[in-house]
Parts: structure tokens; sequence; C-alpha cells
């Protein structure tokens, strides 16, 4: 009995184990998946756009769709994509831009908008008509998430009226390339507002990316939003459930309406698009059972190139030896009164004849290390926040190792402000990048041969007292650069004496002058003249020279045939 309670008893707890595990196991790995989504995405605008419901030739007929995205994580979002997908067909419902827009990078926490303009052709078989759609968010290494499905747009009769009013855009008329500004829609309507209110500006999202919307509406007072949608009564979106296009709440705004006076503030970074733009307005209300509409001002909004207009690159040395290193300077000139924040700079090292090699923890910006690049696909990418201030310029700077292959090296580099490039010249859409040449060379390698042709291999024979004896050293560059402040310095043979005007230089093309002297003592130092009988030698020889010493002016090149030369001398066997 014993025994069986034991087993029993054993069985229980792995029940339980295995209880309290799987628990835990789901945790974990929702936990995980959680983790790697990073990503929120919420609609942010209404799902009616229309017609003018009289005259389909005049009235709004753009309206903008958007969705946010929003970091969720801890770690910063690279390359964020927002794409437009259309569910289902209809030849009156149409995107007026491109079905994908890009935001470089969003930190912990942060949110950015993505608007996509929808253009209602101007026909009236377009009533009551509607298009499924969704946007898909993602992000490097961050799988796609998606607004609500079902949603769609519909396409309502606009009644056109005067109680809604835009009384002004406000905000620069000439704006530059990756800078950021805010534009400022101020508007009235009926004072108590209503269910459902847009105020919006059409901004293409090819120039503008929305960072931030803010509003203040004076009804109810003191009501904000940071969306141009005010879905005051809970509108219902989805088209498969009841009460679709009416207020089923909860109320989003007390009383259910928003209006009144309004202030609608965009914040917005300028996109790498040159040109002249109109940012039209509107305002789009619900209220008694249809849908009205007020076209609002325009405003007239050029873009300029960014000032950030001028991107160097620097190598010193410009003549590096073989195998040395090489500091490369990218440096940036902000032109303009304002900062500029870059994203990238990118790099691409030479690969021909030979390729450097990047010396690890070597970047610095602005004087202060920064992290190393990431090298792929034969380019250096430093990726973080570089901030140029107005009036200043900034440097990057990294080294190379050279390789030993002498040459002529050449690279190029750019930067980027999100996704506009810069690079030697102002405007954004041209592909200038700064170089820098670098010349490698590799040292002279001077060899020499002695020999001793006179007689005949004398050093391999017995000869006999009184014999004169011919040296010659054979002297050649055979190294990848011009030899300079070549000197040969040679001793006299023991037991033989020089003989007097013998030394001599055969220089051929070389281009060299050279200056022979003498030392008789033991080569500290070369000052000495020879004499005839010096040092108690026969007549024409001096015994006391125990050096000499040949001295070139000039270049030894290594080029043949002018790379080589020699030298001679004579003594005498005693």
């Amino acid at each position: 009995m014993a025994a069986r309670a034991t087993v029993a008893s054993s069985r229980r707890g792995k029940l339980l184990m295995r209880l309290v595990l799987l628990p835990l196991l789901l945790f974990v790995v929702l936990g995980w998946q959680s983790a790697q989504a990073q990503i929120s995405v919420t609609p942010t605008t209404w799902n009616i756009i229309g017609l003018d419901s009289n005259d389909v030739s005049i009235g709004p007929n753009t309206f903008q769709v958007g969705a946010r995205a929003c970091n969720t994580g801890g770690a910063t979002l690279n390359n964020l994509r927002a794409e437009f997908f259309w569910d289902s067909a209809n030849v009156y419902i149409n995107l007026s831009g491109p079905t994908v827009v890009m935001w470089r990078s969003l930190a912990p926490g942060a949110c950015v908008d993505f608007y996509f303009p929808v253009v209602v052709t101007r026909n009236t078989a377009a009533f009551f008509t509607a298009r499924r759609y969704h946007i898909t968010i993602s992000a490097d290494g961050v799988a796609g998430v998606s607004t609500p499905m079902p949603r769609e747009l519909y396409v309502e009769k606009l009644l056109s009226q005067g109680r809604n009013t835009v009384y002004s855009i406000v905000g620069p008329t000439s704006v530059y390339v990756g800078q950021t500004y805010n534009y400022t829609i101020n508007a009235d309507t009926a004072t108590q507002g209503y269910p459902q209110l847009e105020t919006f500006l059409n901004l293409s999202n090819v120039t503008y990316q929305v960072l931030a919307v803010s509003a203040t509406y004076s009804a109810p007072g003191g009501a904000t939003g940071n969306k141009f949608y005010a879905d005051a009564c809970g509108w219902q979106n989805n088209p498969t459930l009841p009460n679709y296009r009416s207020c089923v709440g909860p109320e989003q705004y007390p009383g259910g309406k928003a209006g009144g006076t309004i202030s609608i503030t965009y914040t917005v970074k300028i996109l790498g698009v040159t040109g002249t733009a109109i940012a039209s307005s509107l305002i789009l209300d619900f209220s008694g059972s249809s849908y009205h509409y007020a076209s609002g001002p325009s405003l007239t909004i050029t873009t300029l190139p960014p000032q950030v207009a001028f991107l160097a690159k620097i190598a010193n040395p410009t003549t590096p030896l073989a195998g040395s290193n090489v500091t490369y300077t990218l440096r940036l000139s902000n032109t303009g009164s304002s900062p500029y924040t870059l994203t990238d700079f990118v790099d691409t090292p030479p690969t021909s004849p030979g390729t450097p090699t990047y010396v690890a923890g070597s970047s610095t910006f602005g004087g202060a290390s920064i992290a190393n690049p990431a090298q792929a696909n034969g380019k250096l990418t430093w990726t973080g926040t570089f901030t140029i201030p107005g009036g200043q310029t900034r440097d990057l700077t990294y080294i190379l190792k050279m390789p030993n292959v002498a040459g002529s090296y050449v690279n190029s580099a750019v930067a980027f402000i999100d996704y506009t490039q810069i690079d030697t010249t102002p405007s954004p859409s041209d592909n200038a990048p700064a170089t820098a040449t670098v010349n490698v060379y590799t040292p002279p390698s001077v060899t020499l041969d002695k020999s001793c042709p006179v007689p005949a291999n004398c050093a391999a024979q017995a000869q006999t007292p009184g014999t004169d004896l011919t040296y010659q050293i054979n002297f050649t560059n055979a190294g990848g650069s011009p030899a300079q402040g070549l000197a040969i310095t040679d001793q006299i043979p023991a037991n033989t004496d020089f003989k007097i005007g013998t030394a001599a230089a055969v220089l051929g093309t070389t281009g060299l002058t050279v200056s022979i002297t003498y030392s008789d003592d033991g080569g500290t130092n070369y000052t000495y003249t020879p004499v005839t009988g010096g040092g108690g030698a026969l007549a024409g020889y001096d015994r006391a020279v125990t050096h000499v010493r040949w001295t070139f002016t000039g270049s030894l090149s290594q080029t043949a045939p002018a790379n080589t030369g020699n030298v001679t001398f004579v003594t005498r066997i005693r």
C-alpha cells in the first residue's frame, strides 16, 4: 500500500508540474512574440470620403487616409515601411501617390503617421460605393502589422455649407529638405461641434512626412486630440457589423461632439523632393444624419534642396607606403542657420588594385569616438544621429590600412538625411559622391652584387703578390619607388693596397651624379686624400686607404634601364 501511495503522489506531482509549466511556457512564447512585434498600428482617419452632392465637378475629391505606427519595444526600429493595400475593386476610388512610404528610424515609445492621398473619380456613379483597404507597417527584422480588417472607404454625397470655415493656414512657404516645420489650420464650426469631424491639409506623402498632429477644440471646453480626425461619438467603421456608419460609442469626447474654434497643427519633416506643391484645406463633418464639407484656403509651398549641401572627402597621407594607415575624413558643411541631423554615412572603399582594411575602433564624429561601421556589400555604413549645427562643419574620420599592393586607390562616400542623399552638390536628385584618391607605393629596394671581374673570379683562385684585383659592385633598385640618398661604402681587402685613381662609377641612364671620398681610419671619417706611396706602398698605390665611399645625388628610378649602375676600384696584393 505504501508503495502504491508513493507512486500516486509522484504522478500527482508530475501532473502539477505540467500544469505549472504549461502556462509558463505559453507566457514565454507569447511574451517573445509580443517583444518581437514592437509595432502597434492604428487608423488615424475617417472612413467617409465623397463628392459634392449637387455637382461632382466641384468641391473636394482628394482625402487623406492614414495610420499611426508606434514603437512599443525597447529598441529603435529601422526602415519602417508603410504599404497601402486594396482589398476590393472599385474603379472610382484610387490612390494618387505611391503605395509605399518609408521612414528611417523610430525610437522606443515614439510614433509616426503615414498618409496616403485617395482620389474619388468625379462621376455620380461613385456615390454610395466603397472599396476595402488595409495599411501594413513593418521594419527591419519586424514583421508587418496591419490596420483592422475589414475596413473600407465609403463615398457619400457631401453637402456644401457655410457654417464651417477654415480661416487660415499658418506656416512657412519656403522649406528645406531634411528640416522640420509646423503648419497650423485655424477654423470654426458650429458652436457645439459635431459627432464626426475632420479638419486637414492635403499634403503629398512624397514631400511631407507627418511626425505629429496636435488639435484643440473649444467644444467641449479644453478638448484636445492628436489626430486631425475627431471621432467624438464612437463611429462604427466595420462594414460587417450592425449600425455601420453610425455612432455606437463609447463617446471619445464628453457629449459626443467636438468642434467650435479649432486649431490643428501638423509637425512635418520635409522629404527629398524639391519643387512647388499646393497644400489645400478641408473640413468634413457628420451631423443630423448627413455629411457636410467646407473647402478652405490653400498654401503654395516651395521645397528647396538641403543646406547641408557639401560633403568633402579627405585622405591623409595621399601617397602612403604600402601596408601603412590612411586617415579618411568625411566633412559636412551646413550652410544654413538651423542644425541638420543626418542618419547615415556610407563609404565605398576601393577593391582594386588591392583591398584596404578598416581599422577597428578608429571612427570618430566631431572628435568623439563612435561605433564601428557595419561592413556589408563592400561598404562601410555608420548609422546614428549626426548633428551639424548651423553655419558649422563636422568631420567623420576613420582609418584604413592599405594593402601591400602599389597603385591608385579611389574611394567614394555619401551621407543621408533619412533617404535623401547628401553629396558634393546641392541637388538631392543627382548622384555625385565625394571621392579621395590615394597613391600607394612600395619602398625602394636597392640590391648590391659585388664581383671581381679582373682577373676572372679572383676570389676563387690563388693569387700572387703584385697582382691587381678589380672589384665591381652593381646596384639595382628593384623596389616600387625611387631611391634617394643612396651611398655605397666598401672596405679595402686585407693585405692589399688601393690603386690611386681607380675608384669610379658607371651611371648609365640613372641621371645620378656621384662624389667619391676616402677613409684612412676604418670608415669613421671620409676626409682622407690618397697619395702615391702612402703608408709605405709602391708608387701609384696607397696602403693607408681603408674604405671607399660613393655618395650619389638624385633619385635612382625603380624603372629599367634607369634603375641600375655600378662602381669599381682596384687594389694590389702585397
